[in-house]
């Protein structure tokens, strides 16, 4: 028994795939196969069950995988801690985000981070937020870092930081003239809206119906860069996170103007699983990010 066959079926288990793991770990299928069947062996328990379509784990490989993943992350967290002692952070990090902290949120931070860290390896991957709970339960994800945080069993969520809504128009719109403006003038408006069901959307909805707010959706978007492109076009207004229209306001392709009688903020977390082995690199990560996120807040609070 070694950790490669250890890996190996940590990995086939997690992506119910021999081909999968295989490229996961560079190496041929038939490999893995061998490598698979050396273990069973050796443990004397048959660890999957197999059929041309189909790979499940059987009662005896669920109980071997939780301390197969025990023994592995011991393991790498061993080799990371005994760099880091000698003054070089490596590592791997998985993190999975929404496209609006993703693009506008996290970039600079992970500049500095990875010029700080040059070893450390950083795989971030834009999903819908449901997407991200689901990818961290299968721990095929190490962070996630996600807006409006829900309580989810397993999962700690982390206050991050907090990003001010404000009304994006047009600027031939007949708005673009105002740094303010009351949410009670958008009645009736044509409006862009992100996809029904998103957090953002949801949070918007709910403080225009508390008000007794109606404005016309003529389209709606799940991606943060497409709804802007729209509300340029001239074709609505929106609701957004300030930061990101940074670019278009100061090109001047959209006016970005903050709503005078109700502070409209999106909160955003870090999430990760509750019961983990000590990961030196993800942990250096979130502290190094918490920090930023709370000094990203108090620039907000003196703009």
């Amino acid at each position: 028994m070694n950790l490669i066959q250890l890996r190996l079926f940590r990995d086939i288990a997690r992506e119910l795939s021999f081909a999968k793991a295989a490229r996961q770990n560079n190496i041929t299928q038939p490999a893995v196969s061998i490598h698979i069947k050396k273990l069973e062996d050796e443990l004397g328990k048959k660890l999957f069950n197999r059929t041309p379509h189909n790979i499940q784990l059987t009662p005896e490989g669920m109980i071997i995988l939780a301390d197969v993943k025990k023994i592995l992350q011991l393991s790498e967290g061993l080799k990371i801690r005994s760099s880091y002692s000698q003054g070089v952070l490596e590592g791997n990090i998985r993190i999975a985000t929404i496209h609006s902290i993703g693009m506008y949120e996290m970039g600079e931070f992970l500049s500095s981070f990875m010029k700080s860290f040059p070893k450390v390896h950083i795989h971030m991957e834009f999903r819908r937020f449901d997407d991200i709970y689901s990818l961290l339960l299968k721990e095929k994800i190490d962070l996630g870092v996600v807006a409006y945080p829900e309580q989810r069993t397993n999962i700690e969520a982390i206050p991050y930081s907090e990003d001010e809504l404000v009304l994006i128009v047009a600027k031939e719109h007949r708005f673009s003239n105002k740094k303010t403006i009351l949410l009670e003038h958008i009645e009736s408006e044509a409006f862009i809206a992100f996809e029904s069901g998103m957090p953002t959307r949801e949070a918007t909805d709910k403080v225009l119906d508390e008000k007794g707010i109606r404005v016309d959706i003529r389209m709606t978007n799940d991606n943060i860069y497409t709804l802007k492109k729209i509300v340029e076009a001239g074709i609505g207004i929106s609701i957004v996170p300030s930061n990101t229209v940074d670019e278009e306001v100061q090109r001047g392709s959209l006016v970005r103007i903050k709503i005078r009688d109700t502070k409209l903020t999106r909160p955003l977390a870090l999430l990760k699983l509750k019961k983990t082995v000590p990961n030196t690199p993800l942990e250096i990560f979130m502290e190094r990010m918490l920090s930023h996120g709370g000094n990203n807040n108090n620039n907000n609070n003196n703009t």
